[in-house]
């Protein structure tokens, strides 16, 4: 099987109109090292440099790196420099074997990693039980469907029915509003597919990584103007965790990198973290994801 090398640069830059005098925060930049990806080298640099900093494997499984800024400062800025090598696959949807209205999986049953299923069956704040997401979903709830063919399905009508519009949301928006409005980005698709399918029964699980962008044929690839992105896993028995991108419409293959996931955005932020002092915060993200 071929394998493909990425570079990753992320950058995540924050000015402050007052000081600040601590800072804590905890950093999702570490691609996991599943379905054959190699993590050849990572890096985190942080500026200022942080008076602690440690790495810590999270509950789900996903590598984290917390720091403490304990000096008074106007700015911070986390670059995280990756290179990884991971099969060049190609996209193919499983079959499940079961209907979806068959599938019965135990809270308590783990996966392969140990992990509870049950944490991606329940509800969670980001992606609640609600009545609009049970009627979006139910026009595609033919008896004895397989369950993957039924996700695949869900992903479809996603990418067909919402339309992608960067700033309609940011992440404090609330998934009923984007049920209503029919817009959003990567992170919102994935919520409406957590919170259509997991009351069905079928575990849901949150992706967030990168997706390899191309420029058009002719024109150089602008830098960092690559971003994070967002996707879903649907777990069966049978075939385990299969990944579902509804931005694109694709079964997640070659050029996705996968850094974390978990039950919903807020459980693998790429940083996040709390600071005490004054003013307001400006926030510059960057991504670039180079083929070597």
């Amino acid at each position: 099987m071929s394998t493909v090398r990425y570079f990753i640069r992320h950058r995540t830059a924050y000015s402050y109109s007052g000081r600040i005098d601590l800072c804590h925060s905890l950093a999702h930049l570490r691609p996991r090292e599943d379905e054959g990806l190699e993590l050849s080298s990572h890096q985190i640099v942080v500026t200022p440099e942080p008076r602690f900093q440690r790495e810590r494997t999270d509950y789900f499984g996903n590598r984290t790196n917390y720091f403490a800024i304990q000096q008074s400062h106007e700015a911070l800025e986390v670059i995280a420099t990756t290179t990884v090598i991971k099969p060049d696959l190609k996209p193919v949807l499983p079959v499940a074997g079961v209907a979806w209205n068959k599938l019965r999986v135990p809270l308590n049953a783990k996966d392969l990693s140990g992990v509870r299923i049950g944490n991606y069956l329940l509800p969670t704040l980001a992606c609640p039980n609600l009545p609009v997401a049970a009627d979006f979903l139910r026009p595609s709830l033919t008896p004895g469907r397989d369950v993957m063919e039924l996700v695949n399905e869900v992903m479809g009508r996603v990418f067909r029915e919402f339309q992608y519009v960067p700033g309609a949301t940011d992440t404090t928006t609330l998934l009923e509003k984007v049920m209503k409005q029919r817009q959003g980005v990567c992170q919102d698709f994935a919520h409406v597919m957590i919170s259509t399918l997991r009351p069905l029964g079928i575990p849901i699980r949150y992706v967030s990584g990168y997706l390899e962008t191309l420029p058009p044929p002719g024109q150089k690839k602008l830098q960092g103007a690559d971003a994070t992105h967002a996707w879903i896993e649907a777990y069966a028995p049978s075939c385990g965790w299969v990944g579902f991108d509804p931005t694109n419409n694709k079964i997640p293959a070659g050029q996705h990198i996968k850094i974390c996931h978990g039950r919903d955005y807020f459980d693998v932020q790429p940083l996040k973290g709390i600071f005490l002092g004054t003013g307001t915060q400006d926030l510059v993200v960057q991504v670039d994801v180079e083929r070597m």
